[in-house]
């Protein structure tokens, strides 16, 4: 017989757990790990067990609830999986019972969906085929790489490695080869993917060498099918498992490796709702628990994994060079000022002279091309040439973006729509003006400069239905189209050996936001996007147009020197205090009330300013840069220190209280990568 009471976290924004008493008919059914249906507060909640005893812990009340039943019978998370549970509740912030739920699929904890991908994701069975692929005949690089990443995953020893790679240097035959050994040490392993629907070779890969023992996890399978897919990996059935962020919490037993394949993407920060956790991270600590093998893979390492590699932490391993011998491809930066001032041309330049030489020659050629254009629609405003005034969106503090095909006005953050004014609504003038470019307005442009020619255009408006982004795929990949036309999504994931001209339409579009991490993405979008140039028989040529030639960012990705931009960003991060070299919080309130939130951000500051130590600068109140988002007002504060525990100390002795219901809501970010 178990014990007669069991301590449960409850999916709350709550720190504590609570005491239940266990009816005798469930006890030998329930240890730790189970999910369970209790009484809360005049609801049914599913809560998961923490801890379970004989006598009730010390604080219990004395008139105890009981159990109401079992939702899944035994423990629904393995030793490791629990261990990092309650780190992520401390470290970032939030609930045990929170993190525990956002492991579990619906069908499990009765709990709405997370991790919802931005782009529509296809099913298995459109995304990927199953033909076989033959075994990688591993280069002498690659040999040299596994070494040491064998001999941890041999000896259970726990090792974070930093695989550097360019694009196209074979960093996958690394991850397979890993995968494989885990599996014949009888272990599991996890590969972690920034978006499901751009890394489709990845997935047909493992799906092929390794069949039924995968696992595919994303927010857009069917429910049924997305408990299925959680319950083969419970019971042992599927070892490896892929998925976005969310499969980090997969429930693999005897772990052995964990993949995070393009480690520096944003997308692997959950931003809402609670946990707002980094995969990465978790995955590293993960590791660790396991005393498993961590691989941090990018052709663009992010500042704190590469920080972390520079100070010892993790093992850097780099792959310079492209496999087969290949070249990388040439670069070159076109300065579209200084065009436009010397052909005297008005307006915006789409394509300069330069991208439209090099594209008449890879169409004469027969061979495919790239465009990449990191804004979608047709143009980002329609503004007033007399007062400048854009029509902006009635429930955001944005300019809403014209539609072309739709011929209709849309806000990228709420989704509201409308037609497009005829005149000026804050002058009545008559004279308006497209400002700016959108991937519409730029297949509208390459469509009438190359009549001819099959442009495909890839962005989350052509791929909305079903299986849209794989049918484009295909379509590509099988040489039907001539240019591909996209956001990021197009910069990272694809092979396309048909491809030796990329083309970037406007580089400098991430250095305009309010973020200090814009240098770092710019430099990182730029590399990955040229990386599609050259992967196959020919060599690869890429024009960047911007109009900011001498950022650091654009300069450094154009000469392919990885190594010189990141001494400078991390110098000019150290002067300032800005993570990796220091760490960062961020409190956001929101709600209807505008004066409401704002005499928040005035409370919170004020409890604050009495706890933080001199070592620790607090920023804000201040207008969140999208200050009203869906009819919300929005203002935040950055805690900036030298130790994230110091600033989670400051934060918990505040006594400020996360909030996500009432008039005003508060949240906390540790670790942010979302600063708008």
């Amino acid at each position: 017989m178990t014990g007669a009471f069991v301590q449960v976290a409850l999916p709350l924004p709550l720190k504590q757990t609570f005491t239940y008493a266990v009816p005798i008919d469930l006890r030998d059914e329930i240890t730790v790990g189970s999910a369970l249906l209790v009484p809360f507060r005049g609801r049914e909640l599913t809560g998961f067990v923490v801890e379970v005893t004989d006598e009730p812990v010390e604080g219990a009340p004395e008139r105890l609830r009981e159990v109401l039943g079992t939702v899944e019978k035994g423990s629904l998370f393995p030793p490791d999986l629990l261990a990092v549970s309650n780190w992520m509740a401390e470290y970032y912030q939030c609930g045990l019972g929170e993190v525990l739920a956002a492991a579990v699929p619906e069908k499990g904890s009765r709990r709405r969906k997370r991790d919802l991908d931005v782009e529509s994701v296809p099913t298995p069975e459109e995304l990927v085929s199953l033909e076989e692929h033959p075994e990688f005949s591993l280069t002498g690089r690659q040999e040299e790489i596994l070494v040491p990443l064998l001999a941890g995953l041999e000896g259970r020893q726990y090792l974070t490695a930093v695989l550097h790679g360019v694009t196209a240097s074979g960093k996958t035959a690394v991850y397979e080869r890993l995968v494989a050994s885990a599996l014949e040490e009888g272990r599991s392993a996890i590969i972690l993917v920034p978006e499901i629907s751009i890394t489709p070779q990845i997935v047909a890969l493992f799906r092929s060498r390794f069949g039924e023992r995968v696992a595919l996890f994303h927010s857009r399978l069917k429910s049924r099918d997305r408990y299925v897919q959680w319950r083969r990996v419970l019971d042992g059935e599927a070892r490896v498992v892929i998925g976005p962020r969310s499969a980090v919490l997969a429930p693999v037993r005897d772990l052995g490796v964990i993949v995070v394949d393009e480690e520096h993407e944003t997308s692997y920060k959950q931003t809402e709702p609670d946990p707002r956790y980094h995969a990465r991270d978790v995955a590293v600590m993960r590791a660790r628990e396991a005393d498993a093998l961590c691989v941090l893979g990018s052709a663009t390492p992010s500042a704190e994994s590469y920080r972390n590699a520079l100070e010892g932490k993790y093992l850097l391993l780099e792959m310079p060079e492209r496999i087969s011998s290949r070249p990388m491809p040439t670069i070159e930066l076109v300065d579209l000022a200084a065009e436009q001032k010397e052909r005297r041309r008005e307006g915006t330049v789409i394509l300069g002279e330069r991208l439209e030489q090099e594209l008449d020659e890879c169409l004469s050629r027969g061979e495919q091309s790239i465009i990449f254009l990191n804004r979608r629609g047709f143009s980002p405003a329609i503004t007033c040439r007399d007062c400048g005034e854009a029509d902006e969106c009635r429930n955001c503090s944005v300019a809403m973006t014209y539609h072309s095909r739709e011929g209709e006005l849309v806000c990228h953050y709420c989704g509201v729509r409308k037609q497009p004014p005829t005149h000026c609504p804050a002058c009545g003038s008559a004279d308006l003006s497209h400002r700016g470019l959108g991937t519409q307005r730029v297949e509208t442009a390459l469509q009438k400069r190359y009549p001819e020619a099959c442009v495909l255009r890839m962005d989350s408006d052509t791929t909305r239905q079903r299986g849209s982004h794989g049918a484009l795929y295909r379509r590509f990949a099988s040489g039907e189209g001539d240019i591909l036309l996209g956001t990021q999504m197009v910069a990272k994931g694809f092979h396309f050996p048909g491809v030796t001209l990329v083309g970037v339409i406007s580089a400098d579009a991430e250095l305009h936001f309010p973020d200090f991490r814009a240098n770092e993405r710019t430099f990182q979008l730029i590399t990955q996007v040229a990386g599609r140039a050259g992967r196959g028989e020919e060599p690869g040529k890429v024009i960047v147009q911007s109009y900011a030639s001498g950022n650091p960012g654009i300069d450094h990705a154009v000469s392919g020197d990885y190594r010189a931009f990141m001494t400078a960003e991390l110098a000019s991060r150290e002067s300032l205090g800005y993570p990796p070299c220091g760490r960062m919080i961020r409190i956001v309130i929101r709600g209807r009330e505008e004066v409401t939130v704002q005499k928040r951000g005035r409370e919170v500051l004020r409890l604050l300013t009495k706890v933080v130590p001199d070592s620790v600068m607090v920023l804000g109140p201040a207008p969140a840069p999208l200050y009203r988002l869906n009819r919300w007002y929005r203002v935040h504060l950055f805690l900036r220190g030298p130790s994230a525990l110091t600033l989670r100390r400051c934060v918990e002795s505040s006594g400020i209280v996360v909030s996500g219901g009432g008039p005003v809501h508060l949240t906390v970010d540790v670790d942010p990568v979302d600063m708008l």
